[in-house]
């Protein structure tokens, strides 16, 4: 018994060592390393303004997605992944190791997910292979094999949320939804996961026979600090455009030359994106769409889950799904739907949302099934990794 506990100590160091090797190894396929700088990191360039006193960039990268306001350069995004990456730009300049940060990035969301796992009652093995469907079996696997723009936004995103719903499993209810309000810092749509989070507290106060009006106003204080980290996000925009509401979006070419940046007349566009196959050609190659993206499904496995393990939803799983949908449609609502990608790279936002309501039955060994769309994910996103990031397809 003793020796079997020795071991479970190691199973998670083991399996983040196994995911570090392998971005090791796709980089060095690619004859790169783990310590390149992205060219396409804007959220670098955003924490070296600031480190010179300054929120608009020095000049255009007209590689870059930029806004263009007052005749100023801007980094049209949620600013929270700028401030984590703000140290290191204060130690290494503009020519921070990103491949390594977003490798490091990745390995706290498979922790994140593991330990969410293990604290709702999961064994080591099991907690091992959830974590790794739904972290590596994802568009994520192959968005960060460089660390831009986009893969610290969405990656991050995933962190601060799979973390806020760990601090919600302990108890830590202030942490929990602060960390959801950076998450919304980085994909701003994820500010809907508060709601789910609201409901379980407040259905945990009524469990302990609070009065309704009791267990509404417990949560309040704990609103503050989320709601002052939502606040200084809108600040950041006034500083910027001097609107609380307005991230930059307005000001792209894209958005300049379209009229708007969210319309529901997108949504039969982004929609047959979302749903676009992948098919068999000539000599058996695949087919499918880069720009644009493609069947969300194939790429995120994990949602599919949804069909198979839920089963009589709780009220919190009901809001959380509800706002995962609600999540999906202000996404179908964008001009813009990911671009240049893998799969629907957008979608992974409601990963966390599909985690959260599977978590409790994910407690339960995998079925064969799942087993094989486990390891389907994982395989076919490493596919995406090559064909996207190292044989340049």
């Amino acid at each position: 018994m003793r020796l079997q506990s020795e071991s479970r100590k190691w199973t998670l160091p083991l399996l983040l060592v196994l995911v570090f090797v392998l971005f090791l190894l796709l980089h060095d396929l690619s004859g790169g390393t783990l310590l390149d700088s992205s060219s396409y990191n804007s959220y670098v360039l955003q924490a070296e303004a600031w480190s010179r006193g300054r929120a608009s960039l020095d000049r255009d990268y007209p590689w870059l997605e930029l806004a263009v306001y007052g005749g100023r350069y801007y980094v049209p995004y949620p600013p929270v992944p700028s401030a984590v990456l703000f140290p290191a730009v204060l130690l290494a300049g503009t020519h921070t190791p990103d491949n390594l940060i977003i490798c490091l990035t990745v390995l706290l969301a498979v922790s994140a997910a593991y330990l969410c796992l293990r604290k709702a009652g999961a064994g080591e093995t099991v907690s091992a292979f959830w974590s790794v469907f739904a972290v590596l079996g994802s568009s994520l696997l192959s968005l960060c094999t460089e660390g831009t723009v986009w893969s610290f936004g969405h990656a991050l995103n995933a962190v601060f949320c799979l973390f806020g719903i760990l601090s919600a499993l302990h108890g830590k209810r202030i942490l929990s939804l602060t960390l959801v309000a950076l998450a919304a810092g980085c994909r701003l749509f994820s500010v809907l996961l508060l709601i789910p989070l609201l409901v379980r507290f407040f259905r945990e106060d009524r469990e302990k026979e609070l009065s309704f009006k009791d267990s509404a106003l417990s949560l309040l204080p704990r609103l503050i600090l989320p709601a002052l980290v939502l606040l200084g996000i809108l600040a950041y925009n006034y500083v910027r455009f001097h609107s609380p509401f307005e991230f930059g979006w307005s000001f792209l070419g894209e958005a300049g030359r379209s009229g708007s940046v969210f319309s529901i007349s997108c949504v039969p566009e982004n929609l047959k994106a979302l749903l676009s196959p992948v098919t068999l050609g000539t000599g058996l190659r695949l087919s499918y769409n880069i720009y644009g993206g493609f069947l969300f499904l194939l790429a995120n496995p994990f949602l599919i889950l949804l069909f198979f393990r839920l089963r009589k939803p709780s009220p919190e799983q009901w809001t959380a799904l509800g706002c995962m949908v609600g999540h999906l449609f202000l996404l179908l609502c964008c001009r813009n739907f990911g671009g240049w990608q893998f799969g629907s790279r957008l979608t992974l936002d409601l990963i966390p949302y599909a985690f959260l309501i599977l978590l409790p039955a994910m407690k339960k060994a995998p079925r064969n099934l799942e087993l094989f769309l486990g390891a389907f994910a994982v395989l076919f996103n490493l596919y995406g990794a090559v064909s996207m990031r190292l044989l340049n397809l």
